[in-house]
């Protein structure tokens, strides 16, 4: 498959090779590791991928052995090939204590020249024993600080439903534990963050939740409860990140999330 980003690089995941449109010349060659990495993100562009699901599939399932930090490093290492060659936008987003997502900001075509993915976009992720938040998103689009959570992290954990964040992708993941904080009902279900903020703090994010759920027709379903995250700088009318998982879980486990992510600066500052 080849991909053109940004209007600016081509990207050949059969083998790996990426080049300036204006330069055809300066062909770089990934790894045979980083190329698959870099297609799985492609693949699920504007889905927060979590890292066990990358470290799964990217390595472990190839017969290599995985790590965090081999994991951060051929992040860097791709991040750094698609600026020489002359994307200026940031295509990989780090998702605190989730993974990573390839922005869906950035615009990507394939051979038929389609869009991959769009924004605000959302995420449909089917878990089985967990597969928990990530993709908080995992077979659809969706997205950041902010918790891009996918069922990864939801499925991890705790009593109330926190967990974690999976993009969107059909496979099981294993859970991972994070703390989460109470922070309101939102009709009945209850909105859970990952950070403790003070009294000013936690008001002025309930309006924001309250602000982009109903701007965008998210809905507090039966059964249902929220995991939500946003920067103070979108807050504040900035450029930031927002994100809310609306999650279903059954027999006490989540099968299932609806991921929304926002980034930019937010709309009505």
């Amino acid at each position: 498959m080849e991909y053109l980003i940004s209007s600016q690089v081509k990207y050949r995941s059969d083998d790996g090779a990426m080049w300036p449109v204006r330069d055809e010349d300066s062909v770089i060659i990934l790894t045979i590791t980083m190329n698959r990495l870099l297609a799985y993100l492609l693949e699920r562009r504007g889905q927060v991928v979590t890292r066990d699901e990358l470290l799964n599939n990217v390595w472990d399932s190839h017969g290599l052995r995985s790590s965090n930090h081999t994991l951060n490093k051929y992040i860097s290492e791709i991040r750094k090939h698609l600026v020489s060659s002359g994307i200026k936008e940031e295509c990989v987003t780090t998702v605190p204590r989730i993974g990573f997502m390839f922005s869906s900001e950035v615009d990507v075509r394939g051979l038929t020249d389609k869009r991959l993915g769009q924004e605000p976009s959302t995420d449909y992720i089917n878990t089985e024993s967990g597969k928990a938040l990530q993709r908080l998103a995992a077979g659809a689009k969706y997205k950041a600080t902010f918790i891009t959570l996918a069922l990864m992290l939801i499925a991890a954990s705790v009593t109330l439903i926190i967990a974690g964040i999976h993009l969107p992708t059909p496979k099981t993941e294993k859970p991972q534990d994070i703390q989460t904080y109470f922070l309101f009902d939102y009709k009945t279900c209850p909105v859970y963050t990952i950070q403790k903020n003070s009294v000013s703090l936690s008001e002025q994010k309930r309006k924001m939740f309250l602000e982009l759920v109903e701007s965008n027709n998210i809905d507090c379903l039966k059964g249902t409860s929220f995991l939500y995250q946003v920067s103070e700088s979108y807050l504040y009318g900035n450029k930031g990140r927002a994100f809310i998982s609306r999650c279903t879980a059954k027999n006490n486990k989540y099968i299932s999330c609806l991921n929304n992510y926002w980034s930019g600066y937010e709309s009505s500052q």
